[in-house]
């Protein structure tokens, strides 16, 4: 099964605009970031062009899906590394709902490089399908993939959607506390800064968390 056209080419635009938030977020605080926040949005940076580009049947095959697998899952291994030392040293993590700087809680980095990695795991074709169309299965491969597979794959879609829902809730209770706090008009500022502000904006950072999640939590349901 693959994605219609338009629901594939909205889900780019997403995915690159989300990819454009985090370069403008990453290269607007560069000077202040701690080296996770970096990594993190990196990261997030990294995941959203190779959803972009898995998700359109003209750019599909760039990546290698062994390749893709590989590299996501080690980036799921480094966070899971980071995840294990936080909690060995007794650091409070936070919350993995409602953080800016694209979503920087270890645990949500690990299942989203899970996620990626699954996606591209899916895409490899199995040996009956090598001789077939070389078609994106749901978004990937030719053949039915493995009931294992469906069975992670269906829980961390679970896990997206859910991260999703809770981050619109934080979304509107950010929006509402905006509403009721902003108050009259102040210096006028160059665009740079209110490009700025824009970037930084909770609402922003909330916002595009809830779109790509929903969006990654899509392809791996359809794969």
């Amino acid at each position: 099964m693959t994605l219609p056209t338009s629901v594939a080419g909205f889900l780019a635009a997403v995915f690159l605009a989300a990819a454009a938030l985090c370069v403008a977020s990453l290269w607007r605080r560069r000077a202040r970031h701690e080296r996770a926040a970096a990594a993190s949005e990196a990261n997030h940076i990294v995941m959203s062009v190779a959803m972009a580009a898995m998700v359109l049947p003209a750019t599909m095959s760039l990546v290698p899906p062994v390749a893709g697998a590989v590299a996501f899952g080690a980036l799921g291994v480094v966070w899971a590394v980071r995840l294990v030392a936080l909690r060995a040293q007794g650091r409070s993590l936070g919350s993995a709902i409602g953080g800016d700087r694209c979503a920087a809680h270890p645990t949500h980095l690990l299942l989203s490089n899970a996620a990626m990695a699954v996606m591209y795991v899916a895409m490899v074709p199995s040996a009956g399908a090598m001789a077939g169309t070389g078609e994106h299965a749901g978004h990937g491969g030719g053949a039915s993939s493995p009931l294992a597979l469906q069975a992670v794959s269906f829980s961390l879609a679970v896990y997206l959607i859910l991260h999703t829902v809770l981050t619109v809730g934080a979304l509107v209770r950010s929006t509402t506390t905006v509403a009721v706090t902003a108050g009259g008009g102040g210096a006028s500022v160059g665009l740079g800064t209110r490009v700025g502000r824009v970037v930084d904006a909770p609402a922003v950072q909330l916002g595009c968390q809830a779109v790509t999640g929903a969006g990654m939590a899509l392809m791996l349901l359809v794969h």
